[in-house]
């Protein structure tokens, strides 16, 4: 029989866990009382695999997933042979029973706060189990339905004239009735649906319907969590607001600004706590959360922590997009509630603002009467190709995707095989084609660096890794050394830096106003052709040019991860998927690859993979929704 060390350090070697796995595993399992070898290396298993798990995404480990089959869709057969005779051919009952015969020191049932939890067969590390009660606390017992008045439909009938052309619902009226009758509203949208928009008319609305009431200007804070897409946020919903019919008055008085979650919490250096908590809790009255489906569990609660109860919230994003790097996914676990319908008390409160009959149902969680999904896109036509395509990925439709790249209707789909080097070759040389347009705006005219800017933004190729000839790193190398050879960019010996050079920025400068995700471009210095300045086209249309030397941490940016480019928009779009299978290819994962498509999208990749991607759906293992009453 096997010990467990020398069980995890065979797990270690062959790479199914990493160090910090292991040291975690091997802590643990040292402070146990078990005698028997076979318990004892299950236990070390649970550890590790609960580790690897949290850090794939994951809230807990579903012992009764714990089976052969699931480990050898990941691992492969011999690798899972090998491990499972270590283990004894363990089954949900033998995983149970080591979770009990470790003692209550070690893994409870919540009753004491020991180091693991075991809840419904749902295995816990303590700290992601105390963030999904307080998170599922909140969202349990913030429920209200505020009377709906006169004046807030009247509110809604100058927002959202009756559109005579389409008599259908406008969920964009429904969403704003939610909000503005519930503390909590959780809003889902796909591209270009009008999340921004429905967003500024239920910010204008809460504002003046509480001026009219009160003579005094609501709190209301806009953030996100990343800083490019508070940055985001900060543009289009400046935007958004400017054009509605409202007064001068109600318009100042929503934020033009939008910040990240860690400085609205006041993120501390070298710590992982935050200025502000449950003891001091923000000054907000409204707080609208862009992006919300990259926000991980840990972040949610610390939000909910340092919001005051009377206080609304507002969520905003595509249940159907990428969730966090971290783990949770809290946005789309509160989405899948969408499917129990409203209350018929909110149904009578939709249609006392709207006017709209919905159906009403029963039984739902009280949370349900706070989500709507927009369902109608103002961006991609009925017929479009970029919208049907992104349908079918969401859907997980493999066969009719394919079916639907051959089919010549659509000309701004198209699907490229990449089986061969050759073809992979292909692929390389059309990406750099495209980015031929970007250099010769740089030659035909170097100081219109507007321009130039905006012509980089015309395309982008997207990838799912960052490592390898598929991955970011290895395909800007390969583009960078082809532009080198058709003399498209030229590059000093022992210099980095050369006149065109992409970068994105990699970690956020405030005091440069730079953020994760931002893209400039290398060019002569607008005071000096002799020096290279990096310049970046920022949110509010002004231009800003840094030094190289004053560059927070970078990277070149012909292509980009898919993740990087969640929120961004491109008219044309080219995305590499690997020839080899790997547990990023998830349908969540090609969608938001497609959607960041204005015009025209290309997907490169073998048919079969392309078909694995879009049948693989990512499940985060979370006991949210169980939770929500």
């Amino acid at each position: 029989m096997v010990s467990y060390i020398a069980l995890l350090d065979r797990l270690k070697t062959s790479g199914l866990i990493v160090p910090l796995d292991f040291h975690l595993a091997l802590f643990f399992s040292r402070r146990t009382n078990l005698t028997d070898p076979l318990q004892q290396a299950r236990f070390a298993f649970l550890v590790a695999w609960l580790s690897v798990e949290v850090r794939a995404g994951h809230v807990c480990v579903n012992l009764a997933e714990i089976t052969r089959i699931n480990l050898e869709y990941r691992f492969g057969v011999e690798r899972v042979d090998t491990l499972y005779a270590d283990l004894g051919e363990p089954k949900l009952d033998d995983w149970l029973a080591v979770c009990d015969l470790v003692g209550q020191d070690m893994v409870s049932h919540g009753e004491i706060l020991s180091p693991f939890i075991l809840n419904n067969n749902l295995l816990y590390f303590q700290r992601m189990w105390q963030h999904e009660k307080h998170v599922a606390d909140y969202f349990n017992h913030t429920v209200c339905h505020d009377k709906p008045t006169d004046v807030a439909a009247r509110w809604l009938q100058t927002l959202f004239p009756i559109n005579h052309d389409n008599n259908g619902i406008d969920w964009q009226k429904v969403a704003t009735a939610s909000a503005i009758t519930q503390r909590v509203a959780i809003i889902s949208g796909g591209p270009g649906t009008g999340k921004t928009t429905t967003i500024s008319k239920i910010l204008a609305t809460l504002v003046g319907l509480h001026q009219q009431q009160f003579q005094s200007n609501l709190r209301v804070v806009a953030a996100a969590p990343t800083g490019k897409a508070a940055a985001r946020l900060t543009e289009s919903l400046s935007a958004a607001v400017a054009t509605l019919p409202i007064a001068d008055a109600i318009k100042q008085a929503i934020p033009t600004e939008a910040v990240t979650l860690h400085r609205l919490l006041g993120a501390r250096l070298d710590s992982n706590k935050f200025a502000y908590h449950q003891g001091n809790q923000l000054s907000v009255d409204v707080l609208l959360i862009d992006e919300a489906s990259m926000v991980d569990l840990p972040m949610m609660s610390s939000v909910i922590a340092a919001l005051p109860r009377q206080a609304r919230l507002i969520l905003l994003g595509d249940k159907e997009q990428l969730s966090s790097v971290e783990a949770g996914a809290v946005f789309g676990d509160l989405c899948q509630l969408l499917e129990h319908g409203y209350s018929e008390q909110h149904v009578e409160i939709i249609k006392q603002l709207t006017g709209y009959q919905l159906t009403a149902k029963n039984d739902q969680p009280s949370i349900a009467d706070s989500i709507c999904l927009l369902q109608r896109s103002y961006r991609f036509a009925s017929q479009s190709g970029i919208g049907i395509l992104a349908n079918l990925i969401k859907l997980g439709h493999s066969q009719e995707a394919i079916r639907l790249f051959n089919d010549e209707q659509y000309q701004d789909i198209a699907f490229y095989a990449v089986n061969s080097s050759e073809q992979y070759q292909q692929a390389i040389e059309n990406c750099v084609n495209h980015y031929q347009f970007y250099l010769h705006s740089i030659a035909s005219n170097r100081s219109d660096i507007e321009r130039i800017l905006s012509s980089f933004t015309r395309f982008r190729l997207l990838c799912a890794l960052r490592e390898g000839p598929f991955g970011v790193r290895g395909l800007n190398q390969i583009i960078e050394n082809k532009l080198l050879e058709n003399g498209s960019i030229s590059l000093r010996k022992h210099d980095e830096w050369y006149i065109g050079r992409p970068v994105m920025i990699l970690k956020n400068s405030f005091s440069l106003g730079l953020f994760n995700g931002d893209i400039g471009i290398a060019l002569p210095a607008a005071d000096d052709n002799n020096k290279l300045k990096i310049y970046f086209l920022l949110p509010n249309g002004d231009i800003k040019g840094v030094s190289p030397f004053r560059l927070p941490e970078y990277e070149t940016a012909y292509a980009m991860t898919i993740h990087k480019s969640q929120g961004s928009e491109f008219e044309h779009v080219a995305v590499i998927l690997p020839n080899e299978y790997s547990p990023l290819l998830t349908r969540s994962l090609l969608y938001t690859a497609v959607t960041r498509a204005k015009q025209t999208i290309a997907v490169y990749s073998s048919k079969t993979m392309l078909i694995k991607t879009i049948n693989s759906k990512i499940n985060r293992q979370s006991g949210l929704v169980d939770l929500l009453v």
